[in-house]
């Protein structure tokens, strides 16, 4: 049943998952509010997964300028938080927001304007602008014009998206249709890898539409975890962390109505994030590298699969592997110091 106002448009539900980001979040909170579209039909969903930080405050000052509700919980991760703010949901469409990420004002009416195009679409997004902490640009996403501005099934895109081995459409550019992602249950255990999960997820259900116009921002910074230098103690957890998130998700799709071509190359895909995992330690040895070729044998990946994945880089031995990378290195340091050309 679709939530109207007197001018028929739909409510819609801003979710904001967030851990420590008592800092942001109040820019997170006020690009909402800054939105072109009716803020009666906003409602705002902060659900914190711990903090330990002044976050409860922050949000507290927004209780009566908007239709905000704040919820905590122990922490339990991310993923979890995200499942528990979906179910609070009241809107006919969700929009993931960030702690530390923000909206442009158009972003809520241009992603409605397409899902009320068009009762398929079950997915909208749009490029993201990458800022720093000051908010200077840093770089904008680069979408292929050929999934751009047009309806497109969400198992081809899929497809479209393993086969070159990119991803776009997650984190803050994300939006569904909430009768269709209110059905979908989410794996605590998904963890690091629940923004690709939410896009996967979803897309198994219907259309996907992206906005050509970047609408969301993503602050770049350093305590992004995505982006975070740790210790080396803390960055093995990290690694292990995203190996098993990477299994979880591996095991939805083999359980859940995917295509046989989407559950091979994520498999590929996984059992490159085992090996670079290996890498990374040092511990990849020869036991390794003929695990990983029958795997990967078993897979049958086309030749261009072998080269989007890297694969033969992973057969290497890891001395080779490093002695490649050092050249690779050596020479672009030697071109990056070379004198320019005068005419």
């Amino acid at each position: 049943m679709l939530h109207e106002n007197k001018q028929g448009m739909p409510l819609v539900s801003v979710i904001i998952p967030t851990y420590n980001y008592a800092l942001y979040i109040g820019d997170a909170i006020e690009s909402v509010l800054r939105q072109d579209y009716p803020k009666t039909q906003i409602e705002i969903i902060v659900y914190d997964d711990g903090s330990v930080d002044n976050t409860k405050s922050i949000v507290s000052n927004y209780k009566d300028s908007c239709n905000i509700r704040y919820y905590f919980q122990k922490n339990k991760g991310k993923a979890y938080a995200t499942q528990q703010a979906i179910t609070l949901c009241n809107g006919n469409y969700i929009f993931n927001l960030d702690a530390d990420d923000y909206y442009l004002p158009d972003k809520i009416s241009k992603t409605v304007a397409v899902f009320e195009s068009d009762k398929n679409i079950v997915h909208v997004a749009s490029a993201a602008t990458l800022v720093n902490r000051i908010g200077a640009v840093i770089s904008k996403e680069k979408i292929s014009k050929a999934v751009l501005n047009k309806p497109i099934n969400g198992t081809e895109l899929l497809h479209y998206f393993l086969s070159e081995n990119i991803l776009f459409g997650g984190g803050s550019t994300y939006a569904a249709r909430s009768s269709v992602l209110k059905k979908i249950n989410i794996p605590a255990e998904i963890d690091m890898y629940i923004d690709e999960f939410l896009l996967y997820a979803v897309l198994l259900h219907g259309k996907s539409f992206f906005i050509e116009n970047s609408l969301s921002i993503w602050r770049v910074h350093g305590n992004n975890f995505s982006v975070l230098q740790s210790s080396q103690q803390r960055n093995i957890a990290r690694q292990e962390r995203s190996i098993g998130s990477s299994a979880i998700l591996l095991k939805y799709l083999n359980e859940n109505n995917f295509s046989n071509y989407i559950v091979r190359v994520y498999a590929i895909k996984h059992a490159n994030r085992e090996m670079a995992f290996k890498e990374s330690l040092g511990t990849k040895n020869i036991s390794d590298i003929l695990k990983y070729l029958i795997r990967i044998i078993k897979l049958k990946p086309s030749p261009k699969i072998v080269k989007r994945y890297n694969i033969f880089n992973r057969l290497m031995p890891l001395k080779l592997l490093n002695g490649l990378k050092y050249l690779k290195g050596y020479k672009k340091a030697r071109m990056d110091n070379l004198p320019a050309i005068s005419e």
